[in-house]
């Protein structure tokens, strides 16, 4: 092998000797005693002299690999572990934000809901909740005075003694509305409506025109249903009676009472449908003007039976409804309110 110096840029041999390429100027590698030359640990492999004497590699025309440069791998990982940290940190704090602003409005609205109902103490379940219903059919509430004919005056039939039509009956709901057990709403039910239970009475108080019910959820088929009314001021205005046979979306049959007119009619959920009138009639022999006055209906299959304090006062055939649950219903007839009514002793029986 020559002893000569091979100039790694340019291939010039070079006397051992020289330290700079006396061709290109380049610094000579140094031999070490064999005369072999010393590659310098910095040099790239591309740098280094190969394939022969004078041959320079890489090439010419293909640049040497630069040197590498930028972080540690483990400096990176360690960075890109601390950015998802920070990342979950800000999406807790976020979560936690949105949870909380949720609850308070939640708080908020259920407070709300609570204080304009305004309910009093007593049981909360499902099946003793009620609310208060606009009956679709008596917003504007119309109704036929019938005048009584003067030669055929209406005879009520008396209940026969020792109420047998509640021999086989099971009592299944009363309220004497000694305190508000039941959860029926109160308060300021609507801009017309108010109702309140005091003095073992439950009353509502009508500014304006309007009609409203509540049902007690509870679906019965045949049964027996009572209600003491009064029409404490308004008197002929105030009305009151039952819903039956109600189900939501559905319709129901409406009992109502006045002082000096009755009717029963078959009332559906669907504007569409116009409400049927089944039987209407006026009370007034049988009426306790400015008193309480007993209602009563009796639903056995097909047949609906109306009472008036105790004596018969109409029936009716009809099955557009078979069951559903029994309510009452209070109305105002006089734009102008000015109307209270009280009811108690609400109380139904199941017949077998």
């Amino acid at each position: 092998m020559s002893s000569n110096k091979i100039c790694p840029n340019c291939g010039a041999e070079s006397n051992p000797s020289e330290r700079f390429c006396p061709n290109c100027g380049t610094r000579l590698p140094e031999q070490d005693a064999a005369g072999n030359p010393t590659i310098r640990i910095d040099q790239s492999p591309f740098n280094a002299p190969s394939g022969g004497q004078g041959a320079a590699y890489p090439p010419p025309g293909i640049a040497p690999n630069p040197p590498r440069k930028g972080m540690p791998v483990w400096l990176i990982v360690l960075i890109s572990l601390g950015g998802l940290a920070a990342v979950a940190c800000v999406g807790a704090i976020v979560i936690i934000g949105v949870l909380t602003l949720l609850g308070e409005k939640t708080a908020t609205v259920f407070s709300s809901v609570n204080s304009s109902l305004d309910v009093s103490t007593g049981p909360t379940t499902a099946s003793s909740r009620r609310t208060p219903v606009s009956d679709p059919a008596n917003v504007a509430p119309t109704r036929d005075v019938v005048l009584l004919p003067t030669k055929t005056p209406m005879r009520a039939t008396a209940t026969p003694a020792g109420d047998p039509i509640l021999a086989s009956a099971r009592q299944v709901f009363r309220d004497a509305f000694d305190d508000n057990s039941n959860s029926w709403v109160t308060g300021q039910v609507s801009d017309i409506e108010t109702d309140t239970i005091e003095d073992g009475v439950f009353k509502v108080l009508w500014t304006g025109k309007g009609a409203t019910y509540e049902t007690h959820e509870r679906d019965v088929t045949n049964f027996v249903a009572d209600l003491d009314c009064k029409a404490e001021r308004g008197g002929t205005d105030a009305g009151c009676g039952f819903i039956f046979d109600q189900k939501t979306d559905v319709g129901y049959y409406r009992f109502r009472f006045y002082e000096d007119s009755y009717d029963l009619s078959v009332v559906s959920s669907n504007d569409a449908t116009p409400t049927k009138n089944l039987v209407k009639g006026n009370p007034s022999r049988l009426v306790k003007s400015g008193d309480w006055n007993r209602l009563r209906v009796v639903r056995q299959d097909n047949k609906i039976s109306l009472y008036l304090n105790d004596e018969l006062l109409d029936t009716a055939s009809d099955s557009t409804y078979t069951d559903g649950q029994v309510g009452v219903w209070t109305s105002c007839y006089n734009e102008q309110g000015g109307v209270e009514v009280w009811f108690d002793n609400f109380t139904i029986w199941e017949l077998p």
